[in-house]
């Protein structure tokens, strides 16, 4: 240092690397020149600490958006929102510009979403089963999948010991419980308290083990969930249903039941439940102990009635319990596994997780139906096919009108604007055209929604309680936006400025190779759309209208007649003596769903073996079951109270003829197994004389083939079969009521016509059907806006050409050939190419159908010729428009 010169002092290091990341370039320099020279100053009048501390807070005014230079933080994130706000500005004069095409394309695009909000609504509510359980992850049903002797299937209704072994011979399994939903009480039942007289009519009576309340962990209101199923006739009811039948501040606990007004079994209620949440596998409302059903003691493995659940521990490992678990059930089920698997014969147990039970359980037989995986993708992809056609709707205007955009891209990039601004510009309109699409769409699903939930059988709702799902569905919205602007505003921002303001550009009406690709596509889905659902109509029809083998018109079904008793047979009587009636029949086996079901072996000769058994449906009815019901004899006779002998006398139909090979079946004996001996655990048989062989009819669904069946005297009176004369149903029924209020008049009238009850097996079918066929109007109305749209917008492009033709001597009819003929061609190919994909995806579906219906070239022809008036109509009235429009007028305003 020279002497004299003045000491340089250098500025603090930390604040200068942080005004230099953060000032630009241009203003860089200055602002250090700056601060340099007043730190130095400072420093000489007033010390070092003085000047370090002013020289911060004077750094600190330049960290402003002004002196920003990064492209990643706050002054272009400013400048972007004011960017932002200056596109939706413009956006909006745009859309009230062209209130016409702006008003197609909101509407379809909002008719899209609700769609898809509906269906994602019915989606989330179908995964959503089994998954509230605190121990969910570690429960588990055992279920199996069988092939014995031909016959082949899966099932979840299992032998009485098999929740006890599992808990004893299998590692890893902590807690094992048991339910039985069809045995002595459970089920249904007219149901009251022991100080009142009236029945009420009850269904979802549930055995259950002690542990089962604890494994699942419901909770209680009242009495305790580890001991409320401890004491045999104990009951335990969910809170609607003790709300039914106790006031507010009326304790239920320890009150007296009788079921079916049975006095000599009472049940004492020991604890109210929180009601079971409407995604749950699990049906009941009232819970009855195991410990007082003598069957579940039995240790009997050939008596299959119920469903066992098991909690296995968290580190079990699913593939070896299994393993184990299919070893140990077999050793019992199947001693001879090994030998049988050589002849293709086997049984598999396996443990199914709680939470795939709702959704993979459509090929398992157990008590409850439940949904089915395949129509939750199938619905997702209704949704998918009716977002993208709205999507396509939105690129094809777009692009469309790209020749009226193209002065306004023009003239932006000759006065500076950028290509990424451009498209930005563009995807901006695009994405505020989503949100009024969404906007709009809330409030159609919220008109929707209560019809929706009529024809599913569900309770949904819009979740304006859970802000996430609103934010993601809105986010999903911004998406939506995006992917449908994502080409035209990448094509409209092309535009090279010296063709277009030279007149050179010719884009809207001649670029049509991606539009007529993406016509093309919507309507090939909506094609195919309209194939699937004339394929689901005629096969429902044909369910509805196939020959049964028995008469389903005009027969009344009366509940409950088993709460008669030693009455029952005065009721019968008494039926048959109105002359509104023509036969009466008492069984608790009817051949729709929901009436009892009995499986048996069954065999031929002194002694079953493996060779001479076979699996037989096995229905006890009433002498007068075949005739009231209508079903046709081929063989032999039907059941006669003048023979004494026909207590011990049974009729097969033919598939059960087929099965046990008879070759001349009258006078053969067959043996089969009748009921379980509670003293010793074994499953006694009758020997009976085959007197008949009845036409085979359809007794469970049309899923399925029909199956052997045999048919034997016995008592069993859940239901009356009232078979009435063609006349006045009202009055006839009103006639079997005043009977039965004359033998019940504590009960109510419970009565069903067995045609309704035939339309119910298919319940779930039917509301599949009408909501495809609603979801695919929309998607062909959505597809019908664009091409309307389009239709329009072409017209206005060639009114010009069409009038110079007018001029020139074209007629009318040459002009609508004209302006109809591309768009009638593409329709054309789309529905060649819609035909092979329709018939893949229903070919699959009337799969799951033993009977159904061929898939007729008809089918096909009318399809495609319904598209093709749909789209005729579609376009007709803007080609007429223009085609009558007076030429000179027009050329008179070019």
């Amino acid at each position: 240092m020279v002497k004299g010169e003045p000491t340089y002092h250098d500025p603090p290091e930390r604040i200068l690397r942080l005004l230099r990341w953060f000032c630009a370039d241009d203003f860089l320099e200055e602002i250090e020149g700056d601060l340099y020279e007043l730190y130095q100053e400072e420093v000489a009048e007033y010390g070092l600490p003085r000047a370090r501390r002013r020289f911060f807070f004077l750094s600190m005014r330049y960290i402003r958006p002004y002196f920003f230079g990064k492209k990643d933080f706050s002054f272009h994130f400013i400048h972007r929102i004011d960017m932002i706000r200056h596109y939706l500005k413009v956006s909006f004069r745009h859309l009230l510009r062209q209130k016409f095409f702006s008003f197609i394309n909101i509407l379809g695009l909002a008719t899209g979403l609700a769609c898809c909000l509906l269906i994602a609504l019915f989606i989330q509510h179908e995964i959503s089963y089994d998954r509230h359980y605190e121990k969910g992850e570690q429960l588990y049903r055992v279920a199996y999948d069988y092939s014995m002797r031909g016959n082949a299937g899966s099932g979840a209704v299992v032998p009485t010991p098999v929740a006890s072994t599992l808990l004893e011979e299998v590692p890893g399994v902590r807690m094992t419980a048991r339910i039985a939903p069809s045995m002595s009480d459970a089920g249904n039942n007219q149901f009251r308290r022991a100080d009142q007289e009236q029945n009420t009519y009850e269904e979802g009576f549930v055995y259950a083990d002690t542990a089962f309340m604890e494994m699942f962990d419901f909770p209680m209101i009242q009495g305790d969930v580890k001991t409320a199923l401890d004491e045999p006739n104990t009951i335990v009811l969910t809170e609607r249903k003790a709300r039914q039948y106790f006031s507010p501040g009326e304790n239920p606990i320890g009150q007296i039941f009788f079921l079916n007004n049975n006095k000599d079994n009472p049940y004492k209620v020991s604890g109210v439940m929180k009601d079971l949440p409407d995604n749950t596998h699990l049906r009941f409302d009232f819970l009855l102990s195991m410990q007082g059903l003598e069957e579940s003691k039995i240790p009997n493995w050939n008596f299959y009635n119920f469903v066992s659940y098991a909690l296995l521990e968290g580190q079990a490992e699913l593939t070896t319990v299994n393993a184990t678990l299919n070893k140990v059930l077999n050793a019992y089920v199947n001693p001879e596994s090994e030998k049988q698997a050589a002849l293709g014969n086997y049984m598999r147990f396996y443990f199914q997780p709680l939470a795939d039970i709702h959704l993979h359980s459509a090929h398992i037989r157990e008590y409850w139906s439940h949904g089915d995986v395949r129509y939750v993708w199938f619905f997702g992809l209704i949704a998918a096919f009716i977002l993208l056609i709205a999507c396509i709707n939105f690129m094809n205007l777009s692009t469309a009108r790209s020749a009226n955009r193209a002065k306004e891209v023009g003239l932006r990039k000759v006065f500076g604007s950028m290509r990424q601004q451009l498209a930005g510009r563009f995807l901006t309109e695009s994405v505020l055209l989503s949100v009024l699409a969404f906007m709009l769409s809330i409030f159609m699903v919220r008109l929707a929604l209560p019809y929706f939930n009529l024809l599913s059988g569900k309770s949904l709702q819009l979740p304006w309680q859970e802000p996430l799902i609103i934010g993601a569905a809105f986010l999903g919205v911004i998406g939506v936006g995006l992917l449908a602007g994502a080409y035209p505003s990448t094509f409209l921002s092309a535009f090279k400025p010296i063709q277009v303001l030279k007149g050179k550009l010719r884009i809207g009406s001649r670029s049509g190779r991606l539009r007529s690709s993406l016509v093309v596509f919507q309507f090939t889905l909506s094609i195919a759309l309209i194939i699937s659902s004339l394929v689901v109509y005629q096969q429902l029809n044909y369910i509805q209208n196939k020959k049964l083998g028995f008469d389903k018109e005009q027969l009344l079904i009366v509940e409950d007649s088993h709460t008669l008793g030693a009455s029952m047979a005065s009721f019968k009587e008494t039926l048959k003596q109105l002359p509104e009636v023509e036969q009466v029949s008492v069984s608790s086996y009817l051949p729709v769903g929901g009436y009892m079901r009995n499986n048996s072996s069954a065999w031929t000769g002194a002694v079953e073996t493996k060779e001479n058994s076979v699996g037989l449906a096995k229905w006890y009815v009433d002498f007068d079951y075949l005739e009231t019901l209508g079903m046709e004899i081929i063989e032999g006779r039907g059941f006669s109270s003048e023979f004494p002998t026909d207590s011990q006398a049974i009729v097969l139909n033919e598939q059960a003829v087929k099965m046990l090979k008879l070759e001349d079946p009258i006078g053969k004996k067959v043996s089969s197994y009748t009921y379980l001996d509670a003293k010793t655990g074994k499953v006694l048989y009758d020997t009976y004389t085959v007197i008949g062989v009845v036409r085979d009819f359809h007794y469970e669904s049309m899923k399925v083939n029909i199956e052997g069946l045999s048919l034997v005297i016995g008592n069993s009176m859940v239901s009356t079969a009232v078979r009435l004369r063609p006349g006045a149903l009202a009055a006839s029924v009103e006639k079997v009521k005043s009977v039965w209020e004359q033998f019940a008049p504590n009960q109510s009238f419970r009565y069903h016509f067995m045609d309704e009850q035939y339309t119910a097996m298919y319940e779930q079918e039917e509301w599949i059907g009408s909501i495809f066929a609603i979801f695919t109007g929309l998607a062909i109305f959505i597809a019908c806006l664009g091409l309307f749209a389009l239709a329009a917008f072409m017209a206005e492009q060639r009114q010009k050409e069409i009038s110079i033709r007018k001029v020139l001597g074209a007629s009318t009819s040459s002009i609508l050939i004209l302006l109809t003929k591309n768009f009638l061609l593409l329709v054309v190919l789309a529905i060649f190419l819609a035909v092979p994909l329709a018939w893949y995806f229903m070919s699959a579906w009337l799969a799951d159908f033993a009977y159904q219906i061929e898939l007729s070239w008809l089918i096909f022809v009318l399809s495609g010729l319904l598209a093709l008036v749909i789209s005729v109509l579609t376009i007709s009235y803007q080609a007429f428009k223009v085609a009558f429009t007076d030429p000179a007028e027009k050329l008179r305003t070019e």
